[in-house]
């Protein structure tokens, strides 16, 4: 047994996380739809509706075969006021080109070395969530990319929260000096 709570529709956001970005209207919607060229999934703009982007209650999840743990501090939201201060998924074209990406991505959440975004390469909608990580083992260091879900509904499903550890298999003595 472990300690892990999946996202099931409620509770999204951390609660002592600060509003970075104003709260979303539906024009502000259609205007970000229009200038980012792609429709954004609804239960991301719901949860938008919420709060414009920030800290996750639910920021681990599972990528790749191997079911490598990974985990994304927060989501960006859209801020048409911020753009200039290089806040929020209006700015994902340029991150992406500056780092050397495929066009088409919408930035959820990035480090600079690992990416987290919606994938609307060859669509306009109904992305997959894809994770984008350098390449460290080849000389020319490479973006490779890993399908994280199909969807972004899916994608919400898979989140979760706590330990991935067993507490009966932790050693008593962990984390305690010896006398």
């Amino acid at each position: 047994m472990n300690n892990m709570e999946f996202y099931r529709g409620m509770s999204f956001w951390a609660t002592d996380d600060e509003e970075l970005s104003p709260p979303l209207t539906d024009l502000t919607i259609q205007k970000a739809e229009k200038e980012l060229g792609f429709k954004l999934p609804h239960s991301y703009i719901e949860l938008l509706k919420e709060k414009n982007g920030g800290a996750l209650s639910y920021p681990s999840f599972f990528i790749g075969q191997d079911k490598q743990r990974t985990s994304m501090d927060y989501i960006n939201g859209i801020d048409f006021e911020g753009v200039e201060q290089g806040i929020g998924i209006l700015k994902s074209a340029e991150w992406t080109k500056k780092q050397g990406l495929p066009e088409g991505l919408i930035v959820l959440w990035t480090d600079i070395h690992t990416w987290i975004v919606l994938d609307y390469r060859n669509k306009i909608e109904n992305p997959s969530v894809v994770y984008f990580y350098e390449d460290y083992s080849s000389e020319d260091g490479q973006w490779k990319s890993v399908e994280i879900a199909p969807d972004f509904d899916t994608f919400l499903s898979e989140l979760f929260r706590g330990s991935t550890l067993n507490p009966k298999d932790l050693k008593a003595s962990y984390g305690r000096k010896k006398e």
